[in-house]
């Protein structure tokens, strides 16, 4: 008898043992997944489009600020939201939510349009179509309107899509790809829209960084799945296009780092770069690896571990979302969400792979299989 009741009690507590750690998996879970797709966020305010309505949300409750239904298309700018449905394009000032109606210039296609936006000094369109011939590609190109319109074209794999990053001084022009050993491409424009200079790598850009009055470039990039890893550059340009210095950290003074870059933050003076192997690395202004954090989902599963994707996000904090796959013992995934705050990273799994991420004063937003998902970030995660 003594031995039963010994084996109950020792049974209840495994149970209640796992119940906690289930419990603390996924603690930071704050508001319900939205079936939707995430489009950006701004302060405050993250953009989902759902079906064709595009909900504007509060982003520490996920409560809707603001709905616009038929809605195709959505791309943010800053804290400009350009939307596009069948009759006509609206853009949004996510400081003050007015709205504008937008024209589309002679030239620019509509029904090949991703979106159109008012920058203030300039108006930008960005149209997309497929080439068909002895190679498909698609062809992504921008129109810079003032008076007149300049055009920038990249031809860019099949599926690839347009990236508009901001800095102080300007804009950048460039595309993101699933074909992880494409070139990457970029246009620097002033904040008039007038061209400065543009630059070619030789993997597509993952991510852009403005400090020191620098702009800093990474590649790296993974095909769907992500079997295929490549990139790991790191480029320092002066605002006028010349070339400060770049790093590979494939080959990093004759030693091998990591496969590519997933994203990067300029912080305190240093650049904080996130490698697919899930490290941080501490690169000065000067180009030098100066330390190197060791990867949380290493240390995590205590096993080695191949990451088979990783999304980068950086706002005041950075955040990464990883897929890990164990290469010992039996075959496991591994899904989950690390924030690296500059001094120490918390970790925690996931139900699904994220594939989209972005962070905000300690939240985390993602958006996963059954829709986008808020997490605040607790100390015991």
């Amino acid at each position: 008898m003594k031995t039963s009741r010994m084996l109950s009690v020792l049974l209840f507590l495994l149970f209640l043992i796992l119940a906690l750690f289930i419990s603390h998996e996924y603690r930071g879970y704050k508001w319900n997944c939205r079936d939707a797709s995430l489009v950006g966020g701004w302060n405050e305010k993250v953009v989902i489009l759902k079906d064709d309505t595009l909900l504007i949300l509060n982003i520490t409750n996920g409560k809707v600020l603001k709905e616009f239904p038929n809605t195709s298309r959505a791309f943010l700018v800053g804290n400009m939201l350009s939307i596009i449905n069948a009759s006509e394009i609206l853009n949004i000032n996510l400081r003050n939510f007015t709205i504008t109606k937008f024209d589309v210039p002679d030239g620019v296609d509509l029904t090949e349009l991703m979106f159109a936006i008012n920058l203030g000094n300039f108006s930008l369109y960005s149209t997309v179509h497929f080439s068909r011939g002895k190679y498909n590609f698609d062809v992504i190109e921008y129109h810079v309107c003032t008076k007149d319109c300049s055009v920038y074209s990249f031809k860019t794999p099949p599926d690839s899509y347009p990236i508009v990053y901001t800095f102080p001084k300007g804009y950048i022009l460039t595309f993101g790809t699933n074909d992880a050993f494409a070139n990457g491409f970029a246009v620097v424009l002033d904040k008039n829209g007038s061209f400065m200079w543009n630059l070619t790598t030789r993997y597509i850009i993952s991510d852009f960084e403005y400090s020191n009055d620098m702009l800093f470039f990474s590649t790296g990039g993974t095909e769907p799945g992500g079997t295929l890893i490549a990139g790991g550059d790191i480029y320092a340009f002066s605002p006028n296009g010349s070339l400060k210095w770049h790093i590979d950290l494939r080959n990093y003074e004759g030693k091998f780092y990591d496969w590519g870059v997933a994203g990067m933050k300029a912080h305190n003076g240093n650049l904080y770069v996130v490698g697919y192997t899930g490290r941080v690395y501490i690169i000065d202004f000067e180009g030098k690896l100066k330390k190197i954090v060791a990867s949380p989902v290493y240390k995590r599963l205590k096993t080695p571990s191949l990451i088979k994707g990783i999304k980068a996000a950086k706002n005041d904090l950075m955040a990464f979302a990883y897929l890990d796959v164990k290469t010992s013992g039996l075959f496991r995934e591994a899904k989950g969400i690390c924030v690296y705050d500059f001094k120490n990273f918390k970790c925690w799994r996931t139900k699904e792979p994220v594939s989209k991420i972005l962070v905000w004063n300690k939240w985390v937003i993602g958006e996963r299989i059954n829709g986008v998902c808020a997490w605040r970030i607790g100390v015991d995660q």
